[in-house]
């Protein structure tokens, strides 16, 4: 029987980004390293057929609005309620919806969802989410152990029927080439177990805490000068609406969601490793912040974080081998170097006018 339980979908997803090494693109699914740490660079799973996992019916209405409203158990619409569900944009703005764009899961036993995106840019879906034996929930400066480590020092495994244990890691393809992926493990439950779940437009919708969900080569604004272009009026716009909101000032912490993110033990209980030795909870803006040319400091009680800035990030030498372009242009299938995925190819407008504004100097204009 399907659990029909919608989505938290915090895919903080996809609008997440960070630059980094080149992931192993042998990336065998093994649940011992279902964190947001191991598997941040992680290309998209292949091989599935797309869109198989699509729910059925029309679903065009109220695009970018919190599904769960509605569609959670007992809501208006409990007779329909969704697994995951959300809208996916051309833009972080939500300027028009996307349409065709895949919706990819993976979840903790390996499982992958697939869903497609309709005219009004929505997707939903009613498949089964595996849960995580070993799953921990974080909302609001609360944790709660999902498991339970015994005096013996075995582990009392989570609930499975708990739905904030059904995680997953999330990617959003577009035909265009354009792909985005969360950084962080969500779970599908809210911060209790008897709390409604939350879709997608919960956080990614217009006026979300982190804007639309989105994934297209589209230019950020609607032209370019082709020479003398300024940082504020037509550089930032491009950072704005793609590389916010990871890399921007202050703390880009994955939240907590298993129990290698808040341990640095390994244990093993039947032979199964439950942790990594090091905390895998990451911080997603790789102390980068996009949002101002020098950088920037953010001070949190006894805790100081400096970010680097744009101009740390451009070779006026070589613009094309500058790392704000080379980390985030699309590559070849099955490849993944920045954990926010990849958005422009080297004739793309936003790229252009980037790489413009690097040749011309990188002026703080």
């Amino acid at each position: 029987m399907k659990r029909k339980l919608i989505a938290t979908a915090i895919i903080g997803l996809l609008g997440v980004a960070v630059f980094g090494m080149l992931y192993a693109q042998t990336l065998t699914y093994d649940s011992t390293n279902f964190n947001a740490d191991a598997r941040k660079l992680q290309p998209a799973p292949t091989g599935h057929t797309v869109g198989k996992d699509s729910g059925p019916g029309q679903g065009l209405h109220n695009s970018g609005e919190d599904c769960g409203i509605c569609h959670t158990p007992n809501g208006k619409a409990g007779n329909y309620v969704f697994t995951v569900a959300g809208t996916i944009y051309e833009d972080r703005a939500a300027r028009r919806p996307l349409k065709g764009a895949e919706v990819i899961l993976q979840d903790y036993a390996g499982t992958v969802i697939s869903m497609t995106t309709n005219e009004a840019g929505n997707f939903w879906t009613y498949a089964e989410m595996a849960g995580n034996h070993y799953a921990l929930s974080s909302h609001s400066g609360i944790t709660d152990y999902l498991y339970a480590v015994n005096a013996d020092g075995s582990v009392t495994q989570a609930s499975p029927t708990d739905s904030r244990t059904w995680q997953y890691k999330a990617w959003v393809k577009n035909s265009d080439g354009a792909i985005r992926q969360m950084v962080t493990i969500a779970p599908v439950g809210g911060s209790s177990a008897s709390t409604a779940r939350m879709s997608c437009n919960m956080h990614h919708s217009p006026f979300g805490s982190t804007g639309a969900a989105w994934a297209s080569r589209k230019n950020s604004l609607a032209t370019y000068p082709t020479s003398s272009l300024s940082l504020r009026k037509h550089i930032l716009p491009i950072f704005v609406s793609k590389c916010a909101p990871c890399h921007i000032p202050g703390s880009r912490m994955t939240r907590l969601a298993t129990m290698s993110d808040v341990t640095t033990s390994s244990t093993n209980t039947s032979n199964v490793q439950l942790t990594n030795t090091t905390v895998t909870s990451i911080d997603y803006s790789n102390n980068q912040d996009f949002m101002s040319y020098a950088g920037s400091i953010y001070t949190s009680g006894s805790t100081t974080v400096t970010k680097q800035g744009i101009k740390d990030f451009v070779n006026t030498s070589n613009p094309d081998e500058s790392p704000v372009l080379t980390k985030t242009k699309v590559q070849d299938p099955g490849t993944t170097i920045h954990a926010g995925g990849s958005f422009w190819t080297i004739d793309d407008a936003d790229y252009k006018a980037v790489r413009q504004w690097i040749a011309e100097g990188a002026n703080n204009n």
